[in-house]
């Protein structure tokens, strides 16, 4: 892997992380105050999908600058960085 890859994973586990963490944080915070269908909540789920399309097309058009053999390598790669984000948060979602 290339100095490039590295940080672009390592920048992609990262924001994956930032907004799973306070993403689901937000929707949980919202369904304990107000009655349940809120503007907050609805609010915070469209900023989850709409940044969660962004990291995806960022990836997909990073994805489309290499070979068929390199691409394949990478996409394990991003598999494997989104399970440890998701394992992360929810270590994260125990402590706190």
């Amino acid at each position: 892997m290339t100095i490039n890859s590295i940080w672009f994973l390592s920048g992609y586990g990262i924001a994956l992380i930032l907004m799973l963490y306070f993403g689901l944080n937000a929707l949980v915070v919202s369904l304990m105050g107000n009655p349940f269908p809120n503007v907050q909540f609805i609010t915070i789920l469209a900023l989850i999908f709409i940044v969660a399309w962004s990291i995806g097309l960022g990836v997909r058009r990073y994805l489309t600058y290499f070979t068929k053999e390199r691409k394949n390598k990478l996409q394990r790669s991003f598999v494997g960085i989104t399970a440890m984000s998701w394992i992360i948060v929810l270590i994260l979602f125990s402590i706190a």
